[in-house]
């Protein structure tokens, strides 16, 4: 029977998140208006890049910069199948085609020397991937892009906060695109931005993420004017005010949050580093900062008699939910239907099987981290070979 209750994720709002909520809801105005202008300016400021457009999701993000860059029927990006399936979709619903690059086992990130392999002369982008708050290598990344000419797009999802020595991830590629969904590191409730130091890309994807309208509903209620134009096909996929109001009241605790991440992360560190005959826990290389978004710890299979996926049945009787990020996508069926399999990827098809992503968030108890510990490392010494 289990003894506690310990959730994968679990959020608690900020009081100041709560303000500016019960601020918006007595504005008169709940739509796209100044709390979204206000944060976008607020999220440029931290991760020090000027140019930035709040959209609906992280998701909403990826597919419109792509479709800015020109993505299509005919054009290639290259990507990792260790992702969420959100970041091959978005290129999916542009008509362009996804080439998978196999992974770096360790970071579990895109490797650059398979990215090399796959450019032919059809590539529109390389889209990178930062699993669980680590960078991708982009140092490397930016070489390979720019001896080909072409653009970077990092798929920042996990990492609002990471820094590879004191460059943001918005300021290391060409954009970055970050998520706010409900379980990432800042929320507002759901949500994305993309950023990009090329102010005209930026100005694209604001335009298709509002019909490709001229003027939205705000700006003409702000100047008394109702006219505006539509200069092209677009989306609706722009923020609310209510949305923007939660991340502008998150951020007045995102570092209190982020410094407790990293404390609960390195009171794992100290819990299992007992383990790693068993277990390879995650690294951070010197001169990068980690946002620990999660904390992805890899099974060394072939030293245990039990699975992963048993050993998480048996964590759950414990009380202790865990995670998979991630089953890599040529495993799943859509995927396998349009003709990928895991026979060219076989670092990312190997991580699928042994990544488990432990409990991590602000108002995870030091001593829950340490019963987890303690539980996984009773069940390691039960099946250990």
């Amino acid at each position: 029977m289990a003894n506690r209750k310990i959730p994968l994720f679990d959020l608690k709002l900020s009081a100041e998140s709560k303000r500016q909520v019960r601020e918006v809801m007595t504005s008169g105005w709940l739509n796209s208006g100044p709390k979204v202008r206000e944060f976008e300016k607020e999220i440029s400021r931290l991760v020090h890049v000027r140019n930035a457009v709040a959209v609906s999701s992280g998701t909403a993000g990826l597919q419109l910069t792509l479709e800015a860059l020109g993505a299509g029927p005919g054009k290639e990006v290259i990507t990792t199948p260790f992702t969420f399936v959100a970041t091959v979709a978005s290129i999916l619903h542009t008509g362009a085609t996804p080439v998978f690059a196999d992974i770096d086992p360790t970071t579990l990130t895109i490797d650059p020397d398979e990215i090399v392999r796959k450019i032919t002369s059809e590539t529109l982008c390389v889209l990178s991937v930062d699993i669980a708050g680590r960078p991708a290598d982009y140092r490397r990344l930016s070489a390979v892009c720019e001896t080909h000419q072409l653009p970077l797009v990092a798929d920042a999802a996990h990492s609002l906060g990471a820094r590879v020595g004191k460059k943001s991830i918005a300021q290391l590629a060409d954009v970055a695109v970050y998520s706010f969904q409900a379980t990432k590191n800042l929320t507002t409730a759901d949500g994305g931005m993309v950023l990009s130091r090329h102010k005209k890309l930026v100005d694209s994807v604001r335009l298709l993420a509002q019909h490709g309208m001229t003027a939205t509903a705000y700006q003409r209620k702000s100047s008394h004017r109702w006219m505006y134009d539509v200069i092209g096909l677009g989306h609706k996929a722009n923020m609310s005010d209510l949305h923007a109001a939660v991340g502008l009241g998150q951020l007045s605790v995102f570092d209190k949050d982020q410094a407790r991440r990293a404390q609960l992360a390195d009171r794992y560190h100290q819990g299992l580093k007992g383990l790693q005959d068993y277990l390879e826990l995650p690294t951070v290389d010197k001169g990068e900062h980690h946002a620990w978004h999660l904390y992805i710890v890899k099974l060394n299979l072939s030293r245990l008699r039990i699975g992963r996926n048993r050993l998480m049945e048996i964590l759950a009787d414990t009380g202790i939910e865990t995670g998979v990020h991630y089953r890599p996508l040529f495993e799943m069926s859509f995927y396998q239907e349009l003709g990928y399999t895991e026979q060219y990827f076989p670092n990312a098809a190997y991580a699928g099987r042994r990544v488990m992503s432990l409990p991590l968030y602000p108002t995870l108890k030091p001593s829950d981290v340490d019963y987890i510990c303690d539980q996984i490392a009773r069940i390691i010494r039960r099946f250990a070979r």
